[in-house]
This record gives structure tokens, sequence and C-alpha cells, in this order.
């Protein structure tokens, strides 16, 4: 069985292309960079580029670990939070097969989303 998608692994290229394509800042140094760059105000923008039919599928594993971190920090009391975790929700079950690892990662966290990703 492939480990491939057990685990998340950051990819370089992959986070350098995202970071163009949607004008966030990049250094190669930045080692958490899915998170440091997450933004709650920005959720509808990833995931308008997640269902990009032109993002890859590295671009799509990139993308929803940026988006689950941004919902996690987004006030639960925002009217748009159950709107988003619905949507993203969506999306890992559709895709679950390459989001395999960052559910198990989000799942079995101290996130203050994991139990909602348990449904």
């Amino acid at each position: 069985m492939s480990t491939e998608n057990e685990i998340f692994i950051p990819n370089q290229k992959t986070r350098k292309k995202l970071a163009e394509k949607l004008n966030l800042e990049f250094d190669e140094n930045m080692q958490d960079w899915e998170w440091e760059i997450s933004d709650s105000n920005r959720i509808a923008e990833f995931i308008t580029e997640y269902d990009n039919r032109n993002s890859s599928q590295a671009e799509k594993v990139t993308l929803m670990e940026i988006i689950l971190d941004s919902l996690n920090d987004m006030e639960k009391t925002n009217n748009e939070f159950e709107k988003h975790l619905n949507s993203v929700l969506l999306r890992l079950k559709k895709n679950s097969e390459i989001h395999r690892g960052i559910i198990k990662y989000w799942k079995n966290g101290k996130f203050d989303i994991s139990e909602l990703l348990k449904k």
C-alpha cells in the first residue's frame, strides 16, 4: 500500500506555485507555510482555487491544509463558519482518497474543529 496520502508532506514547488497564483507570502524557510499563510478571511478564495479544474492534486492537498487551518482560526460564531465547514466536509468526502493523511491528522488532533470533522 502506498503511503503517499497517509501523511501530509509539504511540497515546496506546489507551495511556490500557489503563492504566485494567490498572491501569498512565500519564503523557502517558512517551515509551516500552510499554517503561516492561512487566513480565515480568504477561505472562499482558497476553496475557489481548490475547485479550479486546473488545480493539480498536489495543489488540492496543500490548499485543503490551508483551508482547514483557516477554518480552525475562524470564529465559530461567524455566520460564514457553518457554510464553509459544510463546504469543506463535502470536498473531504468527495476526495477522501487524496486527503486521507490530512483527515487523519485533523480528526485526531487537539484542534477546535477536530470534533466537527468526525461527522
